[in-house]
């Protein structure tokens, strides 16, 4: 579908401005990857993580649950727009489609207090990302049933750069292995994505070859570089 967007076969306009389809465009995406990448990116990009979020033993992967609205503001039910489970703990992600000035505390509290309704019983330790849409450059607290918990604060574009980032070690490796390269694709598409959806994609003169180590196979890694 990307690359019916790309190539104009499908209207741009529509895919660009809605939420739900660039959550999912990017985060299925990123759970094709081993998952020990998908881990070293999204803990690259949050602001503030000092635990392991366990991605490499998730268990499984949900978009937009349904939950209970009991106890909350909501009249019929509770959507957050990622929510995954692994070993150790329950990771609920709400995404908003930019990057400034639209995530709401009294959504975070409706959200946290729905997952109670539904998982209080498995006792398990939650994560609550909230990723895009920041107005403050800090994590928050807020407390739950008695429970003091953490609001992590993701940007998009911190994810695109940690993307990118590993991209770009991807490509310039000297010895790209099959499985390198089916990750490298996967790469390539989620900046695909980000480009489709209006982000700035431009390459950094940081990740270029230095002078003194330009030859003509640094100068093949730059064309590479060029076509993502």
């Amino acid at each position: 579908m990307i690359y019916a967007i790309k190539h104009r076969k499908v209207d741009r306009a529509i895919f660009k401005g809605n939420e739900d389809s660039f959550t999912s465009s990017i985060f299925e995406r990123l759970m094709y990857l081993p998952l020990e990448l998908t881990q070293q990116i999204l803990e690259t990009a949050l602001l503030d993580l000092t635990i392991d979020l366990d991605l490499h033993k998730t268990e499984s992967i949900e978009y937009w649950p349904n939950w209970s609205a009991e106890n909350t503001t909501n009249k019929n039910r509770v959507e957050p727009d990622v929510f995954i489970r692994t070993k150790k703990f329950d990771i609920i992600i709400e995404a908003k489609r930019h990057d400034k000035n639209s995530q709401h505390k009294g959504q975070w509290v409706n959200e946290l207090q729905s997952y109670f309704n539904e998982y209080a019983v498995d006792e398990k330790e939650v994560i609550y990302i909230a990723l895009g849409g920041i107005r403050k450059f800090c994590n928050e607290s807020i407390s739950i049933n008695d429970r003091n918990l953490v609001i992590h604060k993701c940007y998009w574009s911190s994810i695109l750069e940690s993307v990118k980032t590993l991209s770009y070690k991807m490509v310039l490796t000297k010895d790209l292995t099959s499985q390198n390269s089916a990750n490298s694709k996967i790469l390539e598409d989620i900046i695909l994505c980000f480009s489709l959806f209006g982000f700035s994609t431009a390459d950094w003169l940081e990740y270029l070859p230095k002078t003194k180590y330009i030859n003509e196979k640094s100068l093949r890694d730059i064309k590479k570089l060029e076509k993502l």
